[in-house]
């Protein structure tokens, strides 16, 4: 699809054209002034109107810190180091209190000024607001209720402290520790009255509130004073009682002595232990060697053993010695042997008695081992009950001196709120008290006027130029020229016409609209001129939409040829035909489809007439397959027809974003000029369109703005006649 920006040349830069604004001023001059005049005139009777007000200004000093003459400062809760403290001031000095304060003071809700509902006459600007409000409250369906005394007495008294709210300006002066306190009002030596009074409320707010803060902080400590003397009073109750239930008099050398027997008893049991692993190993190898014990070390050593195996090793000596001269029978044989075997025996026998005295040894050792153990276990849980005795002792003693030094603090901080009860220290001081206004503060006649006068121009001129901005339809030829890239063939004017009555085929011959008919010869010379490049001799009219004028614009523009050659205007919207009824003729008058699918002699379906010598070819009766028949063969060979028999032949077609008509017969001819309409068809509505054509190959021929507005019209061509003078030039580029 060829893109839009390929076939209209786009600006490079965005250029503000200030003489464009210029002249859209200048053509809206008129309003403008007009606006501004009726403004000003509003604005100087409602400022006359007005009832002059006096502002009087009080400035107060506000203390950050205060000579103290003890410290109670945390229970009034005001920290004066901190950054907001004088913002917080300002605040206070602005709240409903401080003005229901200087209510009540200056009885201002005796004043009309204040108090609405004393006012009998209401103004002009008091009326118009009630009415405003009225009809509203009607529209909703809102319905007032019955209020009794005291509801209107209450709403009555907070209107008055809100209006006298707004009556009050508190403003804090840069680098310092003062404030402005600002009252207005229409009487001035109420004004000055209103500032001190603003300035007094506060001082005596802020007296109050630490003074009421002291006395309650004094009252509740009083009270809770009692409380804490019984808390103290129990807790000592529950530290005796335990002391006394465990048998104690303090936890001093409580543990001392459990802690020596426990190490003691660790001492001996590790003592023990190692013992009885000693009996334990000799034992064990005891009873691995079996009978061969006399190599065990501890063994072999004995006295005992050592005698009995030398005995034993003289009698084997002796029964070695006799058994090489006697036999196992002899006397001396039998009695050296039955030594050998005595001592054997005897040895024997003592070796199981060591074996035993070693394993009675072991559990000896092994019963004092168990025996110490228990004992540590008991010595244990009895420390730790010592322990558990002493924590809670320990907590109990706590808790007592805890509750004595919650009594104590309450106790010093009772006595010195008692003792500053009635003490009254500034935190704020007058540093210029108000003095009577001698002028009137507002409103200033002079500024406000020059302000509206300024104001309303600006915004008349700010409101034509969003407007021309925001504008997305096409209003006149030059913003067209600006938004599109080049220049339109021509722009028609728009003609006053009665409500429901349509321009006449005559129009282009009827003297009183010259400018009509002039506008549409320039079009013609813009078609002449733009059809010698091409040699072509069809002129397809279109539109984006409906209802943009281009059968106006198609037998007008026709009807100013047909004065100079031999012309035939074509009705090829074949949907909604409207050429004939033009010229007098029946709608469905033989033409077209009567020609193709009836074969009637298109000699007598063209029309003659006299008044422009114009000839025409209706559209013919409806038929089921318009778009069809434009394709068909034998409306190209018409067209072929006559293009031989006529010097032109312009073609009225449907609108192109409603149905795809006027892209068959455009392709046919091979242009299309398009109609706009002034004020109605948008800029991309117009620039779909133009895409269409150029994706399917089909030159734009250029487009006519209809229906401009003639002031409009009249400030395009001073435009170029001003362009002209500059030597400016304008070429409509080649869309083709």
């Amino acid at each position: 699809m060829h893109g839009l920006d390929n076939s209209i040349p786009q600006n490079e830069e965005k250029i503000i054209d200030i003489g464009k604004y210029f002249t859209l001023i200048k053509r809206n001059w008129l309003k403008v002034s007009l606006f501004t005049i009726l403004v000003t005139i509003v604005t100087a009777l409602i400022v006359f109107s007005l009832t002059p007000k006096y502002t009087a200004t009080a400035t107060l000093l506000i203390e950050p810190e205060v000579q103290k003459v003890v410290s109670f400062e945390d229970l009034v809760g005001v920290d004066t180091s901190k950054k907001g403290y004088y913002q917080t001031q300002i605040e206070i000095l602005k709240s409903r209190q401080i003005s229901q304060r200087v209510v009540d003071k200056l009885n201002l809700d005796e004043y009309p000024e204040f108090n609405s509902s004393l006012i009998t006459e209401r103004s002009l600007i008091s009326t118009i607001r009630y009415r405003i409000k009225s009809f509203f409250s009607m529209l909703l369906g809102k319905k007032k209720e019955p209020m009794s005394d005291e509801a209107r007495e209450a709403r009555i008294r907070q209107n008055v402290v809100n209006s006298v709210q707004g009556h009050i300006n508190v403003t804090a002066i840069d680098g310092t520790q003062l404030v402005n306190i600002e009252f207005t009002s229409k009487d001035p030596e109420l004004a000055a009255k209103g500032a001190d009074a603003v300035g007094d409320a506060y001082i005596e707010s802020n007296l109050d509130a630490r003074l009421d803060t002291a006395q309650q902080a004094s009252s509740w400590i009083s009270g809770r004073l009692e409380s804490l003397r019984q808390e103290l009073r129990a807790s000592e109750d529950k530290l005796t009682d335990f002391l006394r239930q465990e048998k104690l008099i303090d936890d001093s050398g409580i543990d001392s002595q459990a802690s020596s027997i426990i190490s003691d008893l660790t001492l001996r049991l590790s003592q023990i232990r190692d013992s009885r692993i000693q009996l334990e190993s000799a034992y064990s190898t005891l009873k691995n060697r079996g009978n061969d014990l006399t190599t065990i070390p501890s063994i072999s050593k004995h006295p005992q053993v050592v005698a009995l195996r030398n005995v034993l090793a003289s009698a084997q000596k002796d029964v070695t010695e006799l058994s090489k001269r006697y036999g196992p029978k002899h006397e001396k044989m039998k009695a050296a042997i039955a030594k050998r075997d005595s001592a054997r025996e005897e040895l024997n026998n003592l070796l199981g008695q060591l074996v035993s005295e070693i394993k009675k040894e072991l559990d000896s050792v092994s019963n004092q081992e168990r025996l110490i153990q228990e004992e540590l276990q008991r010595q244990v849980d009895k420390f730790q009950d010592i322990t558990v005795k002493k924590r809670e002792y320990q907590s109990l003693s706590r808790e007592v001196e805890t509750n004595r030094n919650i009594l104590n603090v309450f106790l010093n901080r009772y006595k010195e709120t008692a003792a500053t009860g009635d003490y009254k220290t500034e935190y704020a001081r007058f540093a210029d008290r108000a003095q009577r206004p001698l002028k009137p503060s507002k409103p200033n006649k002079k500024l406000l006027i020059v302000a509206a006068f300024v104001g309303s121009l600006l915004f008349a001129i700010g409101m034509l130029i969003l407007i021309d901005i925001l504008k997305h339809t096409i209003t006149s030829m030059k913003q067209f020229e600006e938004r599109m890239g080049f220049i339109p063939l021509g722009g028609i004017p728009k003609v006053k016409l009665k409500k429901g009555q349509d321009i006449k085929a005559s129009m282009f011959f009827d003297d009183n609209e010259s400018q009509f008919s002039e506008s549409v010869r320039a079009v013609r010379t813009a078609l002449t001129l733009s059809a010698m490049r091409n040699h072509r001799k069809g002129l397809v009219f279109s539109s984006s939409l409906k209802d943009e004028g281009k059968t106006t614009t198609a037998v007008n523009v026709a009807q100013s040829f047909a004065q100079m050659e031999n012309v035939i205007l074509v009705d090829a919207d074949l949907r909604k035909p409207s050429v004939a009824e033009r010229f007098g003729y029946s709608k469905y008058q033989q033409g077209i489809t009567n020609h193709i699918l009836m074969g009637a002699d298109l000699e007598q379906c063209i029309i003659k007439d006299k008044e422009s010598g114009l000839n025409i070819l209706p559209a013919g009766m409806l038929t089921p397959n318009p778009q069809e028949l434009l394709s068909s063969k034998e409306f190209s060979d018409l067209l072929n027809v006559l293009f031989e028999r006529y010097d032109r032949v312009i073609i009225d077609t449907p609108p192109t974003l409603l149905v795809n008509d006027s892209l068959v017969v455009a392709k046919i001819v091979g242009s299309v000029c398009l109609i706009a309409k002034a004020d109605a068809t948008r800029f991309a509505t117009l620039r779909n369109t133009i895409a269409r054509f150029i994706h399917h190959n089909i030159a734009l021929d250029g487009v006519v703005i209809n229906q401009i507005k003639k002031d409009v019209m009249s400030s395009y061509y001073a435009y170029g006649d001003y362009q002209s003078k500059k030597g400016g030039k304008y070429e409509s580029p080649n869309m083709g």
